[in-house]
């Protein structure tokens, strides 16, 4: 039985760690909107890392910012995770909510709720690939950058082929006077290429 009250403490304790380390994250996001740069900036990573270890938050001076959303930066840039504030927090916080007058609904008012999805619902979230052939045609105008009409013949000899290299697209006229283009049927190994 200790062995499951630990395990649960530790879910616990991971998903706080994890909701602390979103907020660090949305704060940096925020800084950087506001100010063009990141508030630590090293080129390398372990030194990158100490400062944040260690350097405190320096707001630019020349920066023209509300107080109100100087608190809230530094209270997402808080470096101890359990006295950084928190999502519900931030929701009613003074320049989230412009003092009250534009205030966030509750999670309860909005209908969001957690959904777990299972590795069974992921393995099976794509049943249907288009045809292969349509593939190849989308990469290749991807890879052209041309997004005309690639069945637009009258000008397509401007562009360039929107084949893909090898390949061509055909055109056939019926005996009613339509017009019809049929992909070359390529093997997997080629599309994928």
């Amino acid at each position: 039985m200790q062995g499951v009250i630990c395990k649960h403490c530790r879910r616990f304790f991971y998903h706080d760690f994890y909701v602390a380390l979103d907020v660090w994250a949305m704060g940096v996001t925020l800084y950087c909107f506001l100010f063009g740069v990141c508030p630590f900036m090293d080129e390398r990573i372990l030194s990158l890392h100490q400062k944040i270890k260690t350097q405190p938050v320096d707001l630019p001076e020349h920066a023209e910012i509300s107080e109100d959303v100087k608190d809230l930066l530094l209270k997402m840039l808080d470096k101890n995770p359990e006295s950084r504030i928190s999502i519900p927090q931030i929701k009613e916080h003074p320049w989230v909510t412009r003092h009250g007058a534009e205030p966030l609904p509750l999670e309860d008012d909005n209908g969001c709720m957690l959904i777990e999805v299972t590795e069974e619902e992921v393995e099976n979230s794509v049943k249907h690939v288009p045809s292969l052939a349509t593939v190849i045609l989308v990469r290749t105008m991807l890879r052209k950058r041309s997004f005309g009409n690639p069945f637009d013949w009258g000008r397509r000899d401007d562009r360039g082929s929107l084949s893909a290299p090898g390949l061509a697209l055909s055109k056939q006229e019926s005996s009613d006077g339509v017009i019809s283009m049929d992909l070359p049927f390529v093997g997997e190994d080629v599309a994928l290429s």
